[in-house]
């Protein structure tokens, strides 16, 4: 239920409120998808309530609300210039199709990074007692396989909706994001597993396979 709930608000902060001066366009199939698309990324991992991003401070640095921040900037961004600025709203060339493959991909990733980090996996950074590091499925790819799936299907908001603009925006809040939580993240892991971390650091992109 929790989750529905995060969903349903998510969607009316990034979607709903920046189309109420179109609301023609609010049931707009490009629309409906990215709704979609937000919907199954919260349905498919766990969720987060305020006291846990209160409770985990020291480790976490509220790092998770600089990622929701930046999220809501990344998805804003490209429906406010496609709604409000493009005069060609129902073009589905390679670009959309592109978009699409990005969204189903991306979630798809992340998913499958959730399921094999299981119960390690947490919307704030927290290391737990009995902490494992997990090397193996799409953490042989990329060390942060989360997001590099969330990367994707939220960057993708701007290419299905054909706006250049908003995804160049969506990227650098994004890479400002999960720059910033990588950082923290990785310090906690480093000391959490030392040379065993360090050594998969030295094998291992961060999130983007033999990139970054």
């Amino acid at each position: 239920m929790r989750k529905i709930v995060l969903a349903s608000v998510s969607n009316i902060l990034m979607v709903i409120l920046p189309l109420l001066g179109a609301p023609q366009l609010i049931l707009h199939p490009k629309i409906l998808l990215l709704i979609a698309g937000s919907v199954a990324i919260w349905l498919t991992q766990p969720a987060f309530t305020v006291q846990e991003t209160s409770e985990q401070k020291q480790s976490d640095r509220f790092s998770v609300w600089l990622i929701l921040c930046m999220s809501l900037v990344s998805v804003v961004a490209p429906i406010v210039h496609w709604a409000y600025f493009l005069e060609e709203k129902d073009r589905y060339d390679w670009a959309f199709f592109l978009g699409v493959a990005m969204i189903v991909g991306g979630i798809g990733f992340r998913a499958m990074a959730v399921r094999y980090l299981g119960k390690y996996f947490t919307a704030t950074v927290q290391i737990r007692e009995d902490h494992h590091l997990i090397t193996s499925g799409p953490y042989r790819i990329v060390r942060h396989p989360s997001y590099t799936g969330a990367f994707l299907a939220i960057v993708a908001g701007g290419v299905v909706l054909g706006s250049l603009p908003g995804f160049v925006i969506s990227c650098m809040a994004m890479m400002l994001a999960y720059y910033v939580r990588i950082g923290i993240e990785e310090k906690e892991l480093t000391e959490r597993f030392g040379d065993e971390y360090r050594s998969y650091q030295q094998r291992t992109k961060m999130i983007v396979p033999y990139v970054w």
